[in-house]
């Protein structure tokens, strides 16, 4: 079974997908009790960020950061673009922050404009009375899941993050994670379920819904990536020169990357070489190469099969190291599935017969951070949307490992 999150579902029948917190999607799905949300609480694990203040998730006497009228971010950050979701509904979109993508000078740069961006709309006026935060001592809460942020590198990241956060003047309690971290979190506690992200990269996370998750992939473009837009568009490119040259068999790539690029396949290929950071431009190719896929070209055809195999292979990885067993979840996530339903309906037909049901497209992961958010610190509920209350608690086992929670006091 297949539930999509697309605003008009295609046959045979996806739903939106609503993410954590928000009313559960009509779908489709076997006859079979509904597993329940067990009471569950475990600590947060990682409270690691030299330069911002280590305390508990769950302690309280937080001045200013415990009230009740605090607003909530939800940042996405990936390969080629970050995505904001506001608690009062506003959607914003910046440039990537990923240093891999765009360099370390590059991120800081947007990492700070965004962080003073988030502390002025959290500090404006409140446009009529009522719990909504307008220049209170409240302190927004945020969580930044970044596709850059790897625990192994945790200690690192956390510092420099905190650091362009003072320079910004942000005071808030930031989570940070993995991108991948706060999808797992849109699937009932005690379910098995597993997250694919096929994006500018890829990655595969999967927990049986009462443990830490297990990962697979999501090394970055060198080590890993395989069935990402990175990938169909670098081995795209590929193909297309040996086209051209005669190494390998004729390709409607030759003509449509150079039509795109404006230039021969060979100069775009160089031109790419030259880049310091060409991650997001070889990844920007791989609508080319689904284009071609779409219009039927063979060789196209096998690079989209290769890419399908791939991430039915790190689906399968993921699974079998968290030992689920019995029914669970896929969620997909990332543009190459989302820009292309034709990709999506060959991914989960995949999944399907790996024993995944339901396959659930989520088209906006920025919103289902949020709500991840809002349900890890409890809804209130304004005209506006939902308002934090009380601290931020970290008190489920599949994210507390891999999230870190910075204190940053005003």
């Amino acid at each position: 079974m297949v539930a999509s999150s697309a605003s008009a579902p295609r046959a045979p029948g996806p739903t939106p997908q609503q993410g954590c917190g928000a009313p559960a999607p009509r779908q489709r799905r076997p006859g079979g009790p509904t597993p329940r949300n067990p009471p569950h609480a475990s600590p947060c694990a990682n409270l690691r960020a030299s330069g911002a203040t280590e305390r508990s998730a769950r302690e309280g006497g937080n001045e200013g950061g415990s009230r009740a009228d605090r607003p909530l971010y939800g940042i996405d950050a990936g390969g080629s673009r970050t995505a904001v979701r506001t608690w009062d509904g506003e959607r914003w979109e910046v440039p990537s922050v990923n240093p891999s993508s765009v360099g370390q000078d590059a991120s800081d740069r947007v990492l700070a404009g965004l962080f003073g961006r988030i502390r002025a709309h959290a500090s404006r006026p409140a446009p009529e009375p009522g719990p909504v935060p307008g220049g209170t001592s409240a302190r927004p809460a945020i969580w930044l899941a970044s596709a850059s942020f790897d625990p192994a590198t945790a200690e690192q990241e956390t510092r420099r993050i905190t650091a362009v956060a003072r320079i910004a003047g942000l005071h808030a309690e930031l989570m940070v994670s993995n991108d991948v971290t706060p999808l797992v979190l849109d699937a009932p506690i005690g379910s098995g379920h597993v997250v694919v992200v096929c994006g500018t990269g890829s990655a595969f996370l999967a927990t049986d819904g009462r443990s830490a998750p297990v990962r697979a992939g999501g090394c970055e473009y060198l080590g890993s990536d395989e069935g990402s837009a990175f990938d169909l568009g670098l081995r795209g490119l590929r193909a297309a020169v040996r086209g051209l040259d005669g190494r390998g068999p004729p390709t409607a790539l030759t003509g449509l990357l150079a039509a795109a690029a404006g230039a021969p396949v060979p100069e775009l290929a160089r031109r790419l070489a030259g880049q310091p950071f060409p991650k997001a431009a070889v990844a920007a190719l791989a609508p080319l190469v689904l284009r071609a896929w779409l219009d039927e070209d063979a060789v196209a055809g096998g690079l989209v099969d290769d890419a399908i195999g791939e991430l039915a292979a790190g689906i399968r990885a993921a699974r079998d190291g968290a030992a689920i067993a019995g029914g669970w979840q896929l969620s997909v996530v990332g543009g190459v599935a989302t820009g292309c339903p034709e990709f999506f309906d060959r991914l989960a037909a995949a999944a399907s017969r790996l024993g995944a049901d339901p396959v659930r497209l989520i088209s906006d992961p920025a919103e289902s951070v949020l709500a991840a958010l809002g349900a890890l610190a409890g809804q209130g509920r304004i005209a506006q949307g939902p308002i934090a209350q009380g601290p931020i608690a970290l008190s489920d086992p599949r994210v507390d490992r891999d999230t870190w929670l910075l204190d940053l006091p005003g």
